[in-house]
């Protein structure tokens, strides 16, 4: 994969944003099942794991059981975790699913509520005459 071509014609030629064909899948996935239900969901979650060079079995799995939305959530969860580990997409999932009051369990431990906007850069604030410190995003 070319992560700086020769001709960018964005402010930077590198860093530009990749997304895979296994992300699409999934977040079909995470809608059909929002929509349709799980048998809808469940031919994109196979398809990224049945891929020639994955080869993982289909769901259902004994440790995913894929016959409710919730279960399928699970499931679905699970899959973007392993799948796009390392790629810099889990945090929003996260907060995407924490805002929905999707997950069981808190996935970050020590995680608070201030985590949800960063905070406003000091240089900003003060190369900002409409800005004050008052304007700083909660916690910071």
């Amino acid at each position: 994969m070319i992560y700086k071509r020769a001709q960018e014609e964005t402010q930077s030629g590198i860093n530009f944003r990749v997304i895979r064909y296994a992300d699409v899948l999934l977040m079909m996935a995470e809608v059909e099942n929002e929509l349709s239900g799980p048998a809808a969901a469940l031919p994109y979650l196979n398809q990224v794991r049945g891929r020639a060079d994955v080869a993982m079995p289909p769901y259902p799995t004994a440790q995913y059981p894929v016959s409710t939305q919730q279960q399928m959530l699970q499931a679905i969860m699970h899959e973007r975790r392993v799948e796009l580990a390392g790629e810099q997409v889990r945090n929003r999932d996260i907060r995407r699913w924490r805002r929905a009051e999707k997950l069981i369990n808190e996935p970050i431990p020590g995680y608070a509520d201030r985590y949800n906007l960063l905070p406003i850069p000091q240089q900003e604030i003060d190369n900002n005459g409409a800005l004050t410190t008052a304007d700083q995003n909660p916690g910071y």
